[in-house]
């Protein structure tokens, strides 16, 4: 599900960014919220899987973290790591932001 909406965003940004309509760095900025979303989620479901009286088990505990979780499998060790992949690509995607803002800047003082 949410791998077919990123798919549709790339395409919609793809179309406006080759129109000139929209920068890349501005399609940036949806794809780094949700990361951060995701991290944010995916880390509280990770601290309340360490608390065992919260739960009668291990188990999911936000609507989001549904999604980017799979279905079974759950341990402690997994949901650290998914928090520790998205937070890397939340990471990554903002310095991604930051290289294409100096580029754009650059090209716009080049081409002035």
């Amino acid at each position: 599900m949410i791998f077919v909406i990123l798919v549709l965003y790339g395409i919609t940004a793809g179309f406006f960014i080759s129109k000139g309509k929209m920068k890349m760095s501005q399609a940036m900025i949806p794809l780094i919220a949700f990361a951060i979303l995701s991290s944010v989620a995916l880390g509280q479901n990770y601290t309340v899987s360490l608390i065992p009286e919260a739960n009668d088990g291990i188990g999911i505990s936000n609507f989001l973290a549904t999604f980017l979780l799979p279905e079974d499998g759950w341990t402690k060790e997994m949901f650290l790591s998914k928090f520790e992949l998205y937070l890397g690509i939340s990471i990554a995607l903002i310095l991604l932001y930051f290289i294409l803002v100096i580029v754009e800047k650059i090209k716009l003082s080049v081409t002035a």
